[in-house]
């Protein structure tokens, strides 16, 4: 009875003492940790941090880079940096996480982390919405400035946010724009076509009458691709349809979700793009050329119509650019963009120092140490970095000749939304030519009511993306296969009718219905 007595009381005091030298240590961590002001920490923690390269990136070891050196500085953060390039990126998170040693932050602006995975299932990112309010002034600040929330994408589907955002907007609205050949229409003395119906006359008189002027038939009427960046998708807004970039389904003025091919805008589009070819309006190799195929016979200026991003800077700029202006057709419906934020810093849930790496993360968004991590560093005389304008508005002077980066570049957490971005940067000329053409599309208000991006934004569990992506493969297989045969050969009922049956048997309805109800969980405006 003595013993079992000692016994209990031994182990008493063990905990006792135990317990007093936990709170001491918390105590001494707290009495470390600064909430506002720098350093963050008084005396020096380290960080792991996981950062994603791009494989096209060659930067310098990150602890030499002058900016992140200062950071240390300022901060009283040491960080150890664990680089990996993108194609190597999938093969490490799988091995890191089935090691469950994990590092302190995972920064992958430029690469994927499933949040449905490892933050909502199995818990080993954690939640950052309270903690990016309470510690990250700069990043909730400007997410204050914009007239919707930007990290709305940034939602799993538990309704919290497992990642800091990263966004770089310049106030784009749309994808693509269409772009007519001025010169050509001088030419042939001819006016700007109005919608659909006129300009088909006009590509009609481009390839027969020789606007070109050279005795030849070389003018080609339309220039385009079936897939890609200069894809049929990107002409089908000329029909009403609001197709995007990646999806064949889109959103309607009533929030609901569509589905592209049974807009009846899409037989009209196919039926007008057989017409173009079956005359030699549209360009001949249509039915096999890439993207960068398209864009290399943009640099000749044999070209009446096609669509683009935008002119300057794309690579034709002695090409089409020279006599093409942009066209805002009436009946068109372009898709919008949303400017949101793509997942970008995560933190796993062994950090021991949270509070201070969120600090640390809204540390790497202040103006001149983003912009020098970015872009190199401030009045850099090396072909690199940016500096202040006699109006205090940042003006980059990257000419992105230098061959091994001394900064971080687009792999670094960079947090620039539109209005922010307006109010701190000179815009480039490509960059201001594209604001301005978005613009010229909002004032003739040929957007979309509700952008399609929210469909990507929708809180799908990881189950449902998998079977949305299946799904997904096999309708664009089978779009994509009868938009060439449809431009080839034609549309008649019976062919289109059994076009439409595929998409019974594909189960696009329960498709739809899977996003609808996801998307019926959000706010969109």
């Amino acid at each position: 009875m003595k013993k079992r007595l000692l016994a209990i009381l031994l182990a008493a005091v063990m905990v006792m003492g135990l317990a007093g030298f936990t709170g001491n240590k918390a105590l001494a961590e707290a009495k470390n940790f600064n909430e506002e002001g720098y350093p963050i920490v008084n005396e020096k923690i380290t960080l792991k941090v996981l950062l994603g390269v791009r494989d096209s990136d060659t930067i310098i070891d990150p602890k030499d880079m002058p900016a992140l050196q200062r950071l240390e500085e300022q901060t009283g953060i040491h960080v150890e940096w664990d680089v990996v390039k993108s194609a190597d990126w999938d093969t490490k998170l799988s091995l890191m996480w089935a090691s469950e040693e994990y590092p302190d932050v995972i920064l992958a602006s430029n690469q994927s982390v499933n949040v449905e995975d490892y933050g909502v299932s199995q818990g080993l990112l954690i939640p950052l919405d309270e903690l990016s309010k309470k510690y990250m002034p700069n990043y909730t600040e400007r997410i204050a400035l914009e007239k919707s929330d930007p990290t709305v994408s940034l939602i799993a589907s538990d309704g919290k946010k497992y990642s800091i955002g990263r966004a770089m907007h310049y106030g784009n609205q749309c994808n693509q724009h269409f772009f007519i050949n001025q010169g050509w229409l001088d030419a042939l003395k001819l006016e700007t076509p109005k919608d659909v119906g006129e300009l088909t006359d006009v590509l009609r008189a481009f390839v027969s009458q020789d606007p070109n002027g050279n005795g030849e038939k070389d003018e080609v009427g339309i220039e385009m691709g079936i897939n890609g960046f200069y894809g049929v998708r990107f002409v089908l807004p000329l029909f009403g349809v609001p197709c995007d970039s990646s999806l064949w389904i889109y959103l309607d003025e009533n929030k609901q979700v569509q589905f592209t091919p049974y807009h009846e805008g899409f037989r009209k589009c196919m039926e007008w793009l057989h017409t173009m070819y079956e005359e030699g309006i549209l360009s001949a190799e249509v039915l096999s050329q890439d993207s960068a195929t398209v864009e290399n016979k943009l640099k000749s200026n044999s070209v009446g119509f096609f669509t683009a991003w935008r002119l300057a800077n794309m690579g034709f700029d002695n090409g089409v650019e020279k006599d093409s202006v942009l066209w805002s057709p009436e009946g068109a419906c372009m898709h919008r963009i949303l400017n949101v934020a793509a997942g970008s810093a995560y933190v796993t849930e062994t950090n021991k120092n949270v509070e201070a790496t969120m600090r640390w993360l809204d540390a790497l968004m202040e103006t001149e140490m983003m912009f020098s991590l970015v872009y190199g560093e401030k009045d850099a005389t090396d072909g690199t970095g940016w500096k202040w304008d006699d109006n205090g508005k940042v003006t980059l002077l990257n000419d992105y000749s230098i061959n091994e980066k001394t900064y971080l570049d687009v792999n670094t957490l960079y947090w620039m939304p539109s209005t922010y971005y307006m109010n701190v940067a000179n815009l480039s000329k490509s960059y201001a030519q594209k604001q301005e053409f978005c613009a010229v599309y909002e004032e003739h208000g040929i957007f979309q009511p509700y952008s399609n991006d929210y469909i990507r934004l929708a809180p799908l569990t990881s189950d449902q993306k998998a079977d949305a992506n299946l799904i997904g493969v096999d309708i664009n297989s089978a779009v994509v296969e009868n938009i060439a045969r449809f431009i080839e050969k034609g549309v008649t009922d019976e062919s289109w009718a059994s076009f439409m049956k595929i998409f019974e048997q594909i189960d696009v309805t329960g498709y739809m219905k899977t996003y609808q109800d996801a998307l019926n969980t959000m706010d969109i405006q």
